[in-house]
């Protein structure tokens, strides 16, 4: 079998087999296909014409309307940042209980290229002038 016939193969699989519903991002369990998806979209339009129906009789605002409950979807990006806060929170673990240490630089705060955090090669942000009799900065806008 060749690489393109196995594409085609995969690529025609049916919109609720499991392949397509993990790239969907169902991660649930419930695979819906175009049926079932079209199904609830009909129910939330019933609910929505009977909600029309019932302002045009009473002249009251309709009851809450919930939508039909859809399979749960998790993006991609939500994956990436829960697995980004599972290791954040072990990294504070590890530091909170002591077995992660930082060693900080001994003496004043640099820049990158190490050299001196308020000015660097002469060279200050604009609107900031250098003070050599009080070897500060200042700001002057």
């Amino acid at each position: 079998m060749t690489l393109r016939r196995l594409k085609v193969l995969i690529n025609g699989l049916p919109s609720n087999s499991m392949y397509k519903a993990k790239l969907r991002g169902v991660t649930d369990g419930q695979r819906w296909g175009d049926q079932e998806y079209l199904l609830a979209f009909i129910a939330d339009m019933l609910q929505a014409s009977y909600g029309v129906a019932y302002v045009s009789v009473t002249n009251k605002k309709p009851p809450a309307m919930t939508p039909y409950p859809r399979p749960e979807f998790v993006s991609q990006a939500e994956i990436r940042d829960e697995e980004a806060n599972a290791k954040a929170e072990e990294l504070l673990e590890l530091w909170s209980s002591g077995a992660l240490q930082i060693e900080q630089p001994a003496g004043p705060p640099t820049w990158i290229d190490g050299a001196p955090a308020d000015h660097r090669n002469g060279l200050l942000p604009s609107g900031i002038e250098q003070l050599p009799e009080m070897g500060g900065t200042t700001t002057t806008e």
